[in-house]
């Protein structure tokens, strides 16, 4: 139906003339404000025709009382801020992104970089990253990017406050980067067993708290966040940080 999750996540899209823009890139950050492990930016390129014909085709057979929807078009319909779905609905949406993209990057930029680059511009090296592959696109699209601030740095863009709930590309880039770096801070959780980054993917929690109070920084850690500021040994690290990974 035109009400439902998927008309308004195409609320952008649906506003666009693809005879001047062929192409939507959504992007979209995970990790800004994590304590530990990399910022990582999504980027995901969609054809604004193909993107509207998918939709049209769901809504009327949701009118007609027809078949059922087929898998792709049942995920279809979920896609949105990746902040609202539970993990295991993400993770199944990913291969299905991938099918409607066409083409799809991530841009990852480690605690160390951020430290040294600060978060602008480690926002604009993640972009970069996530885009390298993306230029035959750009002279027919429009850039997508949630938030109110233009980190880019080039290209027609188009900053949107909530767009992870607007944009179908934007939502989907959200989900992208959000399953990729959660799956990478479970396998730094092998290495560093003690932060817990299994379940707080590096965010401050309680089990986090007192491990870094207990053990100190490891590698992954941001060390130029405030919060070290207020640790017993701002300056110091215990034998168990200085594993590498």
């Amino acid at each position: 139906m035109r009400n439902s999750p998927l008309s308004q996540g195409l609320e952008i899209e649906s506003q666009i003339d693809p005879t001047k823009h062929r192409y939507v890139i959504g992007v979209d950050e995970v990790g800004r404000g994590s304590w530990a492990g990399p910022l990582c930016v999504g980027a995901v390129v969609v054809e604004v025709d193909a993107l509207l014909s998918r939709a049209k085709t769901i809504w009327e057979k949701e009118a007609n009382g027809e078949a059922p929807l087929t898998p792709l078009e049942e995920s279809m319909m979920k896609i949105t801020d990746s902040k609202l779905l539970p993990s295991h609905v993400r993770s199944s949406l990913i291969n299905h992104i991938e099918t409607v993209a066409s083409e799809f990057g991530l841009g990852y930029v480690q605690a160390w970089e951020i430290d040294g680059l600060g978060m602008t511009q480690a926002l604009a090296l993640g972009a970069q990253r996530a885009m390298e592959n993306m230029d035959k696109y750009l002279d027919s699209a429009i850039i997508l990017l949630d938030g109110n601030t233009d980190f880019i740095g080039g290209g027609e863009v188009r900053t949107l406050l909530k767009g992870d709930r607007r944009s179908f590309a934007i939502a989907s880039a959200s989900i992208y980067a959000k399953v990729k770096r959660d799956d990478q801070m479970i396998l730094y959780s092998d290495c560093y067993p003690w932060y817990r980054f299994e379940s707080n993917k590096g965010y401050p929690s309680g089990a986090h708290v007192c491990a870094i109070n207990a053990m100190g920084l490891s590698n992954l850690h941001r060390k130029s966040w405030s919060y070290v500021n207020k640790l017993p040994w701002s300056n110091l690290h215990s034998s168990f940080s200085a594993m590498s990974i």
